[in-house]
């Protein structure tokens, strides 16, 4: 399979070009202009996923300079499964120290969990305080599915960045988390109430409802929790991307508008990506 990253964030949005590639995993980046968390976590993921199929796996470098550094700056590289090819110039050069702003990609698995836990939170909570630490919930929660909902052999994969608006004029977090497992249909069906979901739009809609859960537990309120963090809080965005299905959420003063669609590619997984600006 050969994926195309051309432009701005592009897991971003619905549609990604994928072209058949039989026995090999080709990242081809050269066209890319900005990566979010999400393209940055989700690069790991299908490399390390692809490679465990025992695919052959290669990266094509950015043109851009300075996306091909940033791709090695937030450990986009040194992640990537280590006999992986790597075709062009990453620029390399000097490591500005901004751990208080930017999480690199991180292997999150149970036992590394709360290290990185307590890193987002301190990351947060410098630059908003108690705003940062209800952003902080939001980013918990996915945290949590990915580390209990959605645990593999291979983990899952994390980032996130503070924007402090002194250049965009825009202040607010991204956060993203690429897991590895069965995905939300799957995950779903586990429960005997939802053996009906035979798709992922449909298995998205019913993960987004209050209450709903992939054991026969009585345990919290699922991915509504994440929600308790944007109430007054500003904007919020929640992308999800698993299987053949994509769920945008937006809130903004307290209405919150999902929309769940087909979407290009067959995500392996769940991918999460949160982004939360105060007003």
């Amino acid at each position: 399979m050969r994926i195309q990253l051309a432009g701005r964030s592009p897991l971003l949005r619905r549609l990604w070009s994928i072209e058949p590639e039989a026995g090999s995993m080709v990242l081809d980046t050269r066209r890319l202009t900005f990566a979010s968390p999400l393209d940055l976590a989700a690069i790991v993921a299908l490399a390390r996923s692809a490679a465990a199929r025992g695919e052959r796996v290669k990266l094509i470098a950015p043109r851009d300079h300075n996306v091909a550094s940033y791709l090695e700056r937030l450990d986009v590289i040194s992640n990537l499964p280590p006999d992986m090819e790597v075709v062009g110039d990453l620029g390399g050069g000097p490591r500005v120290d901004l751990a208080d702003r930017l999480l690199e990609v991180a292997h999150l698995t149970p036992e590394h969990a709360a290290r990185l836990v307590d890193r987002v939170g301190r990351m947060f909570a410098r630059h908003y305080g108690r705003v940062g630490l209800r952003y902080f919930q939001g980013v918990g929660e996915l945290i949590d599915n990915a580390v209990s909902h959605g645990v593999s052999d291979l983990g899952a994969f994390v980032a996130a960045q503070v924007y402090t608006g002194a250049t965009s004029g825009r202040r607010g977090i991204e956060f993203a988390v690429c897991d590895t497992g069965v995905g939300i249909r799957a995950h779903l069906r586990r429960n005997p109430a939802n053996q009906h979901l035979v798709d992922d739009v449909t298995a998205l809609e019913k993960a987004l409802r209050p209450g709903v859960t992939g054991t026969e537990e009585r345990r919290g309120h699922g991915l509504n929790d994440l929600w308790r963090a944007a109430p007054d809080a500003g904007f919020a965005r929640l992308l999800l991307r698993s299987g053949e299905g994509l769920a945008n959420v937006v809130s903004h003063g307290g209405a919150r508008r999902p929309t769940c669609v087909p979407a290009a590619g067959d995500v392996a997984g769940t991918w999460a990506w949160l982004r939360v600006r105060p007003y």
